[in-house]
């Protein structure tokens, strides 16, 4: 996608990519022993470590990581950049997403008084999603998180030195997975994003 994204760039108009996370990212635990690990997405598919205690942070975890790979791209993306790459959290809105917790009566009560208290409308949420897509300061919003359609600070892990490592691992891993999938994903890194 992106040779299309930097092709569709015009000097008035840059393009953008918008990834959906969450401030669910905060919630994340720690990966104890990551630095040791062969390989952080080997580790996260292994049957062995998925017990039910890991899977429970699973959606949180994915959530960081989604933030971190877009402060990754973004860092490698040349500069000024032909493509704005933001990660957005839409915030927390009525939906069917909380579904698989109302078979438990604690849960879906605690549910209904968050969303009673903290929800919006999920077309407030829509214009959320819309907003970085379109909003015309998108150079300022590169690389960053963007919550409930302000630029914010990611989470402590997400902002520290050790974080540094660890995206550099996960883009160079995921590279390796997609260009095993498609051959051509080596030439558009190496045509269109910096070398480190």
């Amino acid at each position: 996608m992106l040779p299309y994204l930097i092709k569709s760039t015009t000097a008035s108009d840059t393009a953008r990519l918008v990834i959906v996370a969450s401030d669910a990212h905060f919630r994340a635990n720690k990966l104890k022993g990551v630095a040791n690990w062969p390989s952080i997405l080997g580790k996260l598919n292994d049957e062995e470590y998925c017990t039910a205690s890991v899977m429970k942070n699973r959606y949180e975890l994915s959530k960081l990581l989604q933030v971190m790979f877009v402060r990754e791209l973004a860092s490698r993306l040349l500069n000024p950049t032909p493509v704005s790459v933001t990660s957005i959290n839409p915030g927390f809105c009525h939906s069917r997403l909380t579904r698989s917790v109302e078979s438990n009566l604690v849960m879906k009560l605690m549910v209904h008084v968050g969303k009673a208290l903290l929800a919006r409308t999920t077309e407030m949420e829509s214009r959320a999603l819309v907003h970085p897509a379109v909003e015309p300061s998108e150079r300022d919003r590169h690389g960053r998180y963007v919550s409930c359609v302000e630029v914010a600070e990611e989470s402590d892990y997400a902002l520290s030195e050790e974080r540094k490592e660890f995206s550099r691992r996960l883009w160079e891993e995921t590279i390796e997975i997609l260009a095993k999938i498609d051959p051509r994903v080596n030439q558009i890194i190496s045509q269109h994003l910096l070398a480190r």
